[in-house]
């Protein structure tokens, strides 16, 4: 059985993504039960009372960002549930930027839940999302309280600066969900993996929200390194960073004013990564080479 809860007012709208979930996963799935919410309100209780395999979140009921405006719970409560999230009058990058307040907790927070997440337009063509979230689905049937512990166990190492220990965790992850992406790609950060160049992927592949996250946080984390190397200790923010090599007499003007240039470009990819710009990730890489070769 696949339990499907489909949040949207509009009933043209429930019966067209009934019969898409039907044709996307009929062959593989028979049993589909839909249950409806015509009210956000419905959905939460809904979700409080059962479990299901999959939502379809309206963005768009009374109010114009109903549905984005409750996500943040959702996320929170229901950690392993498979969002797609469906816009007719937002276009995909505006979605992002709604989303972005609690996206930015996913990425740089570790709390990145093991779900699919996808947000589509009602025109678009969702067979292949529905087939990833299904099998999501079917993957975690048998572990879904574990995951739930692991992640959460994750986050708490990540607070602790045990990254080690939180690497272990996101390995065990995919033990029981192999190639889950979240787990997967914390592990990548976190091994070192996450590059300028690592963030422009996702950027090209139109996560532009994501890639400007993920770029300020690299670049944050090459400042605090570029730091604790030349004084020999830890500042738990970049202005402290900054304060503390002027006043050791250790910063030149030309290593200020990169090390400033990149301090504006992370607080951009961090609190404006809609205004992202492809060339933000090529300037990155090219201030932090030159400021690191200052090293030698």
């Amino acid at each position: 059985m696949f339990k499907v809860l489909i949040a949207d007012d509009d009933y043209e709208d429930r019966e067209l993504l009934k019969l898409e979930i039907k044709r996307a996963l009929g062959d593989e799935e028979p049993d589909i039960r839909f249950y409806e919410a015509v009210s956000v309100k419905k959905a939460l209780q809904l979700l409080t009372a059962q479990i299901f395999d999959l939502m379809t979140l309206d963005i768009e009921f009374d109010r114009m960002t109903e549905g984005i405006d409750a996500l943040p719970g959702i996320f929170e409560n229901h950690p392993t549930l498979n969002i797609i999230v469906i816009s007719g009058k937002l276009n995909k990058g505006e979605v992002s930027e709604q989303l972005f307040r609690f996206t930015k907790d996913n990425v740089l927070k570790g709390k990145r839940w093991a779900r699919h997440f996808d947000v589509l337009d009602k025109k678009d063509d969702k067979t292949e999302a529905l087939r990833r979230a299904y099998s999501f689905a079917t993957k975690q049937r048998e572990g879904t309280e574990k995951l739930r512990e692991l992640f959460l166990l994750a986050e708490s190492y990540i607070e602790k600066d045990m990254i080690d220990k939180c690497v272990e965790v996101y390995q065990k992850i995919q033990g029981l969900v192999p190639d889950e992406l979240e787990s997967r790609e914390n592990i990548n950060i976190f091994k070192g993996g996450l590059s300028a160049d690592y963030a422009l992927e996702y950027f090209r592949k139109g996560e532009k929200v994501i890639a400007s996250l993920l770029l300020g946080h690299y670049i944050e984390k090459q400042l605090k390194t570029y730091t604790a190397t030349v004084l020999g200790g830890a500042f738990p923010s970049l202005s402290d960073c900054l304060k503390a090599l002027e006043q050791s007499g250790r910063l030149s003007q030309t290593k200020k004013g990169k090390f400033q240039l990149l301090l504006r470009l992370r607080n951009k990819a961090i609190h404006q990564p809609a205004e992202a710009e492809e060339a933000d990730f090529s300037l990155a890489k090219k201030k932090l080479k030159s400021l690191e070769e200052t090293l030698v």
